[in-house]
């Protein structure tokens, strides 16, 4: 190892912090797509996705799986090439960001060609909760629909006769818009998710567009360290 400019020590650790934690990303990825893939019924119950068809949580699951394993081997890459000096990692951790970018792009742009497959697939999973009354659903998905009906102000998924008797989240204070006598929300949730995305889509795409410019930095951090390493082995030979 050459004997790096304080400037550049900070950049190496800097560098090292930042790939460590893509590769406990990568890892929780990858331990979800596995969950996916060994059961998929189980999964999408835990996940409340049941209404999703196994076939596509099984695709979601070797998606993740994909993405994990790569995102694992970048942070890994990345680790070891700011930690090593190594000019040959350092290089194959930008060149992959670089493809991780051009991927999620990639995603951006399909949402944008196919966001109404993309809002059924939310919509079919919603509507799915409505299939059996609240008291016969598991705490996890209780849970969930309490939070959805809570937040959005909306009772039910489809209709907000689905439930009866009707949880303690159906209720609101009769002086709100949107409830009414004797104090149960007016609407339905499903709707409302669906609004919510819409309202919500520029921040979203926003936090993409984030991890996005996070990745480039890391990946012209990683050419700036590896010219760094390459002038102090050249002033040493």
């Amino acid at each position: 190892m050459g004997d790096l400019s304080g400037g550049m020590k900070c950049v190496k650790y800097t560098l090292f912090a930042f790939n460590f934690l893509f590769w406990l990303m990568g890892a929780a990825m990858l331990g979800l797509g596995i969950f996916l893939l060994v059961d998929s019924n189980t999964a999408g119950s835990v996940l409340s996705l049941n209404g999703v068809p196994t076939g596509e949580l099984f695709a979601g699951g070797i998606v993740l799986v994909v993405a994990g394993s790569i995102t694992m081997i970048v942070g890994f890459l990345g680790c070891c090439g700011a930690i090593k000096e190594s000019q040959c990692m350092l290089v194959t951790f930008a060149v992959f960001l670089c493809c991780l970018v051009a991927m999620e792009i990639a995603v951006g742009v399909y949402y944008v060609v196919a966001k109404d497959r993309v809002n059924d697939l939310i919509e079919n999973g919603l509507n799915s909760l409505a299939n059996k009354n609240y008291t016969e659903y598991s705490t996890t998905e209780q849970a969930l629909i309490d939070t959805l009906q809570k937040e959005l102000e909306c009772c039910g998924m489809n209709s907000t006769d689905d439930w009866n008797p009707k949880p303690t989240s159906c209720t609101c204070d009769i002086s709100l818009a949107n409830c009414e006598t004797p104090g149960y929300w007016t609407r339905a949730c499903t709707p409302q998710v669906i609004a919510f995305i819409a309202r919500n889509i520029y921040i979203i795409g926003g936090v993409g567009i984030a991890f996005g410019v996070i990745m480039i930095i890391g990946a012209v951090l990683a050419c700036c360290l590896c010219n760094a390493v390459k002038k102090s082995r050249n002033e040493i030979a």
